[in-house]
């Protein structure tokens, strides 16, 4: 496995070249990609233009999000999905191993039943076009209790559910994205964790919910920084994940809006240092940030000649 940076799992937003600038001082050794913004990118110049950064940077592209709305109309749906080749075709040049989606919570569309079939054909559906091209996807879901409201039917929203539809994809290429905030908030327990084989795990974030914070009424914004422990022990889980061979990202998760008035710089280092912490607790070896490397070289005052 390997610490992986996803702005967008932080609520940051930036240039491309600053947000890999971030992903490198703190050691980061991935970063998830907006792939949908750069193809568009390198239809208004070139690709190597829209790539340029991620190529000096030599940084690994965690994965990117599929920008397909699964709670669509039938024909919104179909056209997400041909547009979706092109950019399956960049990240296969660009050597990306995956990609990420988030089912609905709630739909005004079918009861569960019903909806749950459409659910998993076209799941089934955006996995074929990424297996085409070697790509695995990542299933997430949303417990935050706002995704629910004003919805006629609820869905997916606890890990029951989460687990049902996801095993009911036929696809070999699809998998879970595993967020232990949402984990948490939907009545997941460290158990159902243990029982996902290294290769059925696409992805994992870390976050955690504040002490203060009712699980039972818990939104998205009630998203801290991922904690050593808590109703999931994150140690313990990143020391199975080492125990099953689980080769993907980890990233650090965090509502921005718990942190407003402090920098992208400050939350990206609090997050880097939960993640280090973390690693290190589980007898995981963890790279060093260029600066402390330069700060761990001796000093030796120059001769006066």
């Amino acid at each position: 496995m390997f610490k992986n940076f996803s702005p967008q799992a932080l609520g940051i937003n930036g240039r491309q070249s600053e947000l890999i600038e971030l992903a490198l001082t703190y050691a980061f050794r991935g970063m998830d990609v907006d792939m949908g913004d750069m193809f568009r990118r390198s239809q208004r110049t070139t690709i190597e233009d829209a790539t340029k950064y991620l190529h000096a940077a030599d940084i690994k592209i965690g994965g990117f999000r599929v920008e397909v709305d699964l709670d669509a109309d039938d024909d919104a749906f179909t056209s997400q999905v041909g547009t979706l080749h092109p950019q399956v075709d960049l990240a296969a040049d660009l050597k990306v191993e995956r990609a990420y989606i988030f089912v609905p919570a709630a739909t005004d569309r079918l009861p569960y039943h019903e909806y749950f079939d459409i659910q998993r054909n076209r799941l089934t559906q955006v996995a074929d076009v990424l297996a085409a091209k070697g790509i695995k996807l990542g299933i997430g879901f949303n417990a935050g209790k706002e995704h629910t409201e004003g919805k006629e039917f609820p869905f997916v929203n606890s890990v029951e559910g989460f687990l049902a539809l996801v095993k009911a994809v036929t696809a070999d290429n699809a998998g879970f994205l595993i967020d232990t905030w949402d984990w948490v908030v939907g009545d997941g327990a460290m158990d159902q964790l243990s029982e996902l084989t290294g290769d059925q795990i696409i992805a994992v974030r870390l976050g955690s919910v504040p002490e203060e914070v009712d699980m039972t009424k818990a939104i998205s914004t009630d998203r801290g920084i991922p904690e050593q422990e808590g109703v999931i022990n994150h140690v313990n889980l990143v020391k199975h994940l080492e125990t099953i061979g689980f080769e993907g990202p980890v990233s650090p998760t965090a509502s921005a809006s718990r942190y407003k008035g402090q920098t992208r710089e400050s939350i990206v280092q609090k997050c880097q240092e939960a993640v280090d912490a973390i690693s290190t607790e589980a007898g995981l070896h963890v790279t060093p940030r260029p600066m402390d490397l330069i700060e761990d070289i001796p000093y030796e005052p120059t001769p006066v000649i």
